[in-house]
Formats: structure tokens, C-alpha cells, sequence
């Protein structure tokens, strides 16, 4: 029963996101926004699953 599920944690949008993160930061929206451009991120498909435990 103390558990949460994903459906009663509360989701915020993409800009409040990057709102949040760029007040923690210090820095711009922008600045933001530009360094997630510049990541190149797999698709979770294309992702290579380790094994943290070998």
C-alpha cells in the first residue's frame, strides 16, 4: 500500500522540466535545451542491457 505506481506519481511537461533543471543549473532554458540537442540518445530498442551485477 506504500508503494507508488507510475499512474499516482505526478508527471510534469518537457518545460517544466527543462525549467526546473535550468534554475537548479543556474543557467538559461536555452543553455538547456541546446545541451539535450547535442546528446545523441538510443532509442530504448537500439539499447544495450548490462547486467550491473557481473
Amino acid at each position: 500500500m506504500g508503494h507508488k505506481t507510475p499512474a499516482d506519481i505526478d508527471t510534469i511537461s518537457d518545460e517544466e522540466l527543462t525549467e526546473l533543471l535550468a534554475e537548479a543549473e543556474g543557467t538559461a532554458p536555452e543553455e538547456i535545451e541546446r545541451g539535450a540537442a547535442e546528446l545523441d540518445i538510443a532509442p530504448p530498442e537500439e539499447a544495450t542491457v548490462v547486467d550491473v551485477n557481473e
